[in-house]
């Protein structure tokens, strides 16, 4: 097959083939502009005093702030994976007719791949030219010299064109993976995987996970790391537990939805829950792999809200520990209130980022949805031809995402909300300074500083409130996109119930 005839190949088929182009260059257009962001955000010189905004002044903060660009770029990743696998059955299908006209596996893969892989590239070339004009749209220079945002500023070129080969390379070796359990042959598709029991054994994943991070506080308490000695295996040992964490939220959100699914079956005899229990039963795993990104970004944002809560706790030990009697302060020596106000501008950017992670996360969950309802269009075709009614396939809808949906996201809240409560339960602070000890002739003298000595005050120790009103707000923002999901599908949910779809594709 000559790349021409690849290249034809690749962009025909129906509306939805069309349509999961322009989607995976958007995804992917994205992507590219946010991993340039963050490339540009650690490229910035600290203390260098160029901006407006403290965020990117403090040597600190700043691998904070690439680090949470990072963690946004996350979804949207998962956001081009799920593109790329919306109308995966049509194109399958498509795939199998090359197959009967002689196209070879390998050529097969090379259409599939083609056809990512441009869209992935259109929409890196999309999101680096959006990245290159900004730079010159939002460069404003005040009277001071100072800047909004690091526009001056641009990442290594290794670094660049890293990223921008990075992104369709890995969508194309995505979409390879995702057919390696699909025999394609000249009379259809060959699903090559089994359906195994779903176990209760990735619960152990979630206790390991978080007894590590308990673990990882007594560590940090420890005298070798106030003496800076093994940071490096602090930071391993961090991400290796939050690895645990999520990949056990996961797997354990799919079990409880098998559990529930089994435990309906028994108790209740309504079409639509029964259709619901069916299907959770027949693909567990596929609710967990769709509320992926919503149960990370709640866990996340639960996690958020409790660092929060410890940093306003902070100031309100740092200013109780200044006014201890033993200091003989009248007022605090420092005013905490730019550190406050810094601390509440950085809590309102990070709701902000939150509710547009939660909305990523819905549009995957969306795409996920409409591309599991073209998969059974045949099936529920079916029910509609032999009289079951449309409301109850909409409510069936409802009680499948749900089920996993509903206690996942409480899950999902209350691990995150631990998993920083157990380096954040207390604030802990003291203050001290010189205080001169001799006469009022001596302390006024010269040598004053022979009578000077270091008077330290108490050590105040607060327990930090657990936001329950954030963590709710959280939750209730990520039910709502999933109950926002769940309108939208049932209403593109209509086409997939024409009796019509039982005709031969």
């Amino acid at each position: 097959m000559k790349p021409g005839g690849i290249f034809r190949l690749a962009f025909a088929g129906t509306r939805v083939d069309r349509a999961r182009v322009p989607i995976t260059a958007a995804g992917a257009a994205v992507a590219v502009l946010v991993l340039l962001c963050c490339a540009t955000v650690l490229t910035i010189e600290p203390e260098s005093g160029r901006y407006h905004s403290r965020m990117l002044t403090g040597a600190t903060i700043l691998p904070n702030v690439a680090l949470a660009m990072l963690l946004f770029s996350i979804p949207v990743m998962f956001l081009v994976a799920q593109c790329a696998r919306l109308g995966a059955p049509g194109r399958n299908r498509r795939l199998a007719a090359f197959r009967m006209a002689g196209a070879t596996p390998a050529q097969i893969g090379w259409v599939a791949g083609v056809e990512t892989g441009l869209a992935a590239t259109i929409g890196t070339a999309l999101g680096g030219a959006a990245y290159f004009a900004g730079r010159m749209l939002l460069d404003n220079s005040g009277p001071d010299g100072t800047r909004p945002l690091p526009t001056d500023v641009l990442p290594p070129y290794p670094e660049i064109i890293g990223i921008v080969i990075a992104v369709p390379l890995l969508a194309t070796l995505l979409t390879v993976v995702l057919l390696r359990r699909v025999a394609i042959t000249p009379f259809g598709l060959l699903r090559q995987s089994r359906q195994q029991r779903v176990r209760a054994w990735p619960m152990l994943l979630l206790v390991i996970g978080l007894a590590g991070l308990a673990a990882l506080d007594v560590v940090l308490h420890s005298e070798s790391v106030r003496r800076g000695q093994s940071d490096h295996v602090l930071v391993i040992g961090l991400l290796a537990c939050t690895i645990l964490v999520l990949l056990g939220l996961m797997f354990t959100v799919a079990w409880i939805g098998y559990t529930c699914a089994r435990l309906l079956l028994r108790v209740t005899r309504r079409p639509s829950v029964l259709i619901a229990a069916r299907q959770t039963l027949a693909d567990p795993y596929d609710c967990s792999r769709s509320y992926t990104v919503i149960l990370v970004t709640t866990a996340f944002g639960a996690a958020g809200m409790m660092l929060h809560s410890w940093l306003v706790t902070d100031v309100a030990v740092r200013t109780a520990a200044m006014l201890d009697p033993a200091l003989g302060y009248d007022k605090a020596p420092m005013d905490l209130s730019g550190t406050a106000a810094f601390r509440s501008d950085v809590h309102d950017i990070v709701n902000a980022v939150l509710l547009g992670l939660i909305g990523v996360a819905a549009l995957t969950l969306l795409i996920a949805l409409v591309e599991s309802g073209v998969a059974r269009r045949h099936a529920i075709a079916a029910l509609v031809a032999g009289g079951t009614p449309r409301a109850v396939l909409a409510r069936a809808m409802c009680w499948r995402v749900l089920l996993p949906a509903l206690p996942g996201i409480v899950i999902a809240g209350l691990v995150g909300m631990y998993a920083m409560r157990t380096f954040t339960a207390t604030a802990t602070g003291s203050w001290g300074r010189q205080v001169c000890v001799g006469t009022l002739a001596q302390c006024a003298g010269d040598t004053a500083y022979e009578y000077m000595e270091y008077r330290e005050g108490a050590i105040y120790t607060f327990q930090v409130p657990v936001p329950w009103g954030e963590i709710a707000a959280i939750a209730s923002a990520s039910l709502l996109a999933v109950l926002l999901v769940i309108a939208a599908s049932v209403l593109l949910q209509r086409s997939s119930t024409n009796p019509s779809e039982l005709r031969a594709d």
